[in-house]
């Protein structure tokens, strides 16, 4: 081969290498900018999350601090002071959240929020029932005890954060929102509750005293008239009807007794009044009351008196004497032959009194319920023993006022034996005896008073001038408050007898414009209210006693001859 040819051969074999040469560096090449766009993609990629990152962290913090500043808040004020508008403004106050609106159920919160909420809150009344998103918009039910109350509307703006992120940070939201409303929604209702008891209350009060003014009143007339009546020739026919009608009144002033007080019980109105009273008093008056019962029936009465009972107490008289008179009543209504037997000890500031007798007894089973109201021991239609089943309620009731208890033991056709014992104070305090004072009043003096008699129901005028009558008592009659000014404004009063419920002007106004003026003549109360708040309101007034409806001639004159 001649060398022409060699070096045509080595030309084409450089020229194939070269080829190749530039063929592998165009690869390369190529390689080469594919993977340098390759780590520009990456390295956006990274960028872009490390951007992502860091707004979510931002996100999260802000959301954090929000449940935290807002979570104590709620906790320490209520919704009214514009708590979660500045909860919506505060979600609002970022680069991820554009406006954050809250819709509540129109019905459940209208009366709630009113105005008072400020911007932001929308009263609506449909909602979605799960998390979505429309557009940019993310809706999130508010749920309370598996009821749809409401629902938060964040509006998202453009944002490298994913939307599954921004739903998971506002859930604790909505959990917060949710524990709020359901607190003042419970916090409204108790509110309620409370208004419509108190409400309650004060009807049932207003009803107690209504109806304890319009019994007594009529009762007053009954009773009075009949007292008056035994001061009257009768022939024995109309001396039985008289005994009837004195009974009967009796009768009817216990029962309704009972039932004013066992309103009063259901109505928390009981209270106690407590005064200077003396044990020989309270002795005298049950002495007074039964002994000629007991005697009319053949049954012996005793009242035994240990010897370190003191003399003065301070308590209330009227309701000690109430618990005495039902049990004692009841011992004599259950015994028809035997003994009663009032025993009364004194120790360390504790009044135990016993009341037994040698009646027909209780069983056992009438025994657990006998102090329930409306219960009675003889319960068959034959109804041997009269009364409402009141009493032994009533007498619970009183005795644990005086924080005390009651008890009872009995035996089936042998008797029974009731045991109270009551904390009670001593007194130093002398009070002299109704008995005392009366005889040491004579008809003379008396007949030198003059007294006003203010009330506006005609047969209660009549019912206590015919007692002053009797007692030869000088007096003038006003029919209301004015006439009552208008009088004493022209004569000389030794003492005032108001009433309390009149027209134009009641016995309050008229008593406190007379103190304004400086009267300082004894007014005495007139009223058929027992209450607490009857009596307060009478003393505030400026009154100086009250006599309660019905009331006798004895207790009108003791009442005179007190003030006289």
């Amino acid at each position: 081969m001649d060398k022409s040819e060699l070096l045509q051969r080595k030309l084409q074999r450089e020229k194939s290498a070269r080829h190749q040469a530039e063929m592998l560096l165009e690869q390369k090449s190529l390689e080469l900018y594919e993977a340098n766009e390759q780590l520009k993609l990456v390295l956006g990629q990274l960028e872009r999350q490390n951007v992502e990152g860091l707004r979510k962290l931002e996100f999260e913090a802000h959301i954090n601090k929000a449940l935290i500043y807002f979570g104590r808040a709620f906790l320490t004020r209520t919704l009214d002071d514009g708590l979660l508008s500045s909860l919506l403004r505060r979600l609002s106050s970022n680069n991820v959240i554009n406006t954050v609106f809250l819709r509540l159920d129109t019905e459940l919160f209208s009366t709630i929020i009113g105005e008072r909420f400020g911007d932001g809150i929308i009263l609506h009344g449909d909602f979605t029932q799960h998390v979505s998103w429309q557009d940019n918009d993310l809706f999130m039910p508010l749920s309370v005890e598996n009821q749809v109350i409401g629902e938060l509307v964040v509006n998202v703006g453009e944002s490298l954060i994913e939307r599954d992120f921004i739903a998971s940070q506002i859930a604790p939201v909505v959990d917060l929102l949710c524990s709020a409303l359901s607190r003042q929604i419970m916090m409204t209702n108790m509110q309620e509750a409370r208004n419509r008891a108190e409400e309650s209350e004060r009807s049932t009060k207003e009803f107690v005293a209504m109806i304890n003014h319009e019994l007594r009143t009529p009762l007053n007339a009954l009773l009075g008239s009949a007292e008056l009546l035994h001061g009257t020739d009768m022939n024995e026919e109309q001396q039985e009807m008289l005994k009837t009608l004195s009974h009967s009144g009796d009768l009817l002033r216990h029962i309704i007794n009972d039932l004013l007080d066992f309103s009063k019980m259901n109505a928390g109105m009981m209270d106690l009044i407590p005064t200077h009273f003396s044990w020989p008093d309270l002795r005298n008056t049950m002495i007074g009351i039964f002994e000629p019962i007991t005697q009319e029936k053949g049954i012996e009465f005793f009242v035994e008196v240990d010897s370190e009972m003191p003399t003065m107490f301070f308590g209330d008289f009227e309701r000690i004497c109430q618990i005495l008179v039902n049990l004692i009543g009841n011992a004599i209504k259950f015994t028809a032959q035997g003994e009663i037997k009032v025993r009364a000890k004194w120790h360390d500031g504790q009044l135990r009194v016993s009341v037994s007798d040698t009646g027909v007894g209780i069983t056992q089973d009438a025994q657990t319920q006998l102090f329930d109201p409306f219960v009675q021991a003889d319960r068959t239609a034959k109804r041997n023993y009269e009364g409402t089943g009141l009493g032994l309620a009533i007498c619970q009731n009183l005795v644990s006022l005086m924080d005390g208890n009651i008890k009872l033991t009995s035996e089936l056709g042998k008797g029974s034996e009731f045991v109270f014992i009551i904390s009670l104070s001593e007194s130093d305090q002398i009070v002299s005896s109704v008995a005392q004072e009366n005889g040491n009043c004579t008809t003379k003096l008396l007949e030198n008073l003059v007294i006003l008699v203010v009330d506006d129901i005609r047969m209660n005028q009549i019912i206590i001038t015919q007692m002053l009558g009797k007692m030869s008592v000088q007096f003038d009659i006003a029919n209301n408050g004015v006439e009552a000014l208008q009088a004493i404004e022209k004569g000389d009063y030794d003492i005032v007898f108001m009433d309390c419920r009149m027209p134009e002007m009641d016995g309050f106004e008229a008593t406190t414009h007379l103190r304004s003026q400086l009267y300082q003549k004894p007014i005495i109360a007139l009223t058929a209210g027992t209450t607490l708040e009857e009596r307060e309101k009478c003393m505030l007034s400026g009154m100086d006693d009250i006599l309660t409806k019905p009331y006798t001639a004895r207790e009108l004159k003791a009442i005179i001859e007190k003030w006289m």
